[in-house]
């Protein structure tokens, strides 16, 4: 065994974000006969710290300290950057001035600044499919739209984790936790996410209303409320219909919330880059209803096959509530679907896949001998464009003229409200 490859996974901070989580699976999963990692907090540390050492890994917190910064990257091989896309102008000078053989952007958000510094990054590593597709949609007026280092690597779901015995509840545990919230005897509708109206759509306690006329006695169980949200609930006078759970950083409690749940039914108001709760459930098995939101990020397309592991919808609440029926209505058709989920997360974002998908690429950029297996490295082309446009177009049900009106009135209302928010979001990560 040669000398190994000392790679950095580095992000601003070590919180419990999904960034993190995904730099916490590149460092579990990287070949430690290998790969000598480090974990880096740029700027803070926070909760993964401990989570990330108790695999055995160097963790740094630098806290802006850049000569620190300077001593580590000296000794370093790769450096994988966990951002959103921007660049950091402090963290760049440094690399330019100490430039690791290979320099790898996990580009969370898809943005992109035209910058000098940007051509130190050697590949730019979109989370899911539709983010490339904008980008490049964004940027065809340059004259280089980075092609050659823009590709998809989706984000790591730490499959065999949720899978085992100690962590995934039974069947006996979910039943015993059903009866205690008193919705053992109901089809249960369920969404879990941070308490951040951001991050929910009403739409989808409107919708489950709608569906409130085809079955009565079915129940929504969400973990996360804001007080917005409880105010809607009480508005649309459906209280009695709904079970409130704080959320919790403990996954076999929160893998207990999915599995209780016989749709989930995810809708954002700023879409998904990715989806990483939707992933969880479908890990579980459970089919998924979502609603496409091409205006704003919409990986829920992506991580959701339409027909197959749920539906993807038009934010309409009888489409979504028809939805859901088709599934409640139709047991066959719902466990097909939570086999096909479970099949789909494990293929296409199984963690120890993907990590070693990126261990390939740097393999053959330094020039390492490796065994080549299959990755999950999709390169930008065409094929990217058409698929994405069908996953748009080919949504759940029917839908009149008044019903176009409608997504199209909407799309447009999001679509300024996104660009606002991006503004605000720019400002503060500047």
């Amino acid at each position: 065994m040669g000398k190994k490859i000392k790679i950095i996974e580095c992000a601003d901070q070590l919180g419990l974000g999904g960034t993190e989580y995904a730099l916490q699976l590149y460092c579990k999963y990287l070949d430690k006969e290998r790969f000598d990692v480090t974990a880096v907090g740029l700027y803070k540390g926070g909760e993964r710290e401990k989570l990330i050492s108790d695999l055995g890994i160097n963790v740094v917190v630098l806290n802006g300290d850049f000569e620190k910064f300077e001593t580590l990257i000296r000794q370093t091989d790769v450096f994988h950057w966990h951002g959103y896309g921007q660049v950091d102008n402090k963290l760049f000078a440094f690399l330019n001035k100490n430039k690791p053989r290979l320099i790898i952007q996990t580009n969370v958000f898809g943005h992109f600044e035209k910058s000098r510094y940007y051509d130190l990054i050697d590949f730019d590593l979109y989370i899911s499919k539709m983010i490339l597709v904008r980008r490049m949609k964004l940027d065809k007026a340059f004259a280089d739209q980075y092609a050659y280092k823009r590709k998809v690597l989706p984000y790591p779901v730490d499959i065999d984790f949720l899978k085992g015995k100690d962590i995934e509840p039974g069947g006996q545990e979910v039943i015993k936790f059903k009866q205690m919230h008193n919705i053992a005897d109901c089809f249960v509708v369920g969404r879990v996410g941070r308490a951040d109206d951001h991050k929910f759509d009403v739409i989808t306690l409107i919708a489950f209303k709608e569906y409130l006329k085809y079955n009565r006695e079915a129940k929504f169980l969400l973990v996360g409320a804001t007080k917005n949200m409880k105010s809607v609930i009480k508005k649309l006078k459906i209280t009695d219909s709904v079970v409130i759970l704080n959320n919790t950083s403990d996954m076999r409690q929160l893998l207990t919330y999915y599995k209780a749940m016989d749709v989930f039914l995810a809708a954002s108001n700023i879409g998904e880059s990715f989806g990483m709760v939707m992933a969880e459930a479908m890990s579980m098995g459970v089919p998924v209803v979502t609603i496409s939101t091409p205006a704003k990020d919409n990986a829920q397309v992506e991580v959701v096959d339409n027909g197959v592991t749920g539906f993807v919808s038009y934010r309409l609440k009888e489409t979504i509530a028809q939805a859901i029926n088709e599934i409640s209505s139709n047991p066959l058709l719902a466990k097909e679907m939570g086999k096909n989920s479970i099949d789909k997360i494990s293929c296409s974002y199984n963690a120890q896949a993907i990590v070693y998908s990126l261990e390939q690429l740097v393999f053959d950029k330094l020039g390492v001998e490796f065994e080549k297996r299959p990755s999950l490295i999709v390169d930008w082309g065409d094929n990217l464009k058409v698929d994405y446009k069908n996953r748009c177009n080919e949504l759940f049900g029917e839908i009149d003229k008044l019903g176009k009106v409608k997504v199209w009135y909407y799309q447009t209302l999001a679509f300024k409200v996104y660009n606002k928010l991006s503004g605000i979001i720019r400002k503060k990560l500047s």
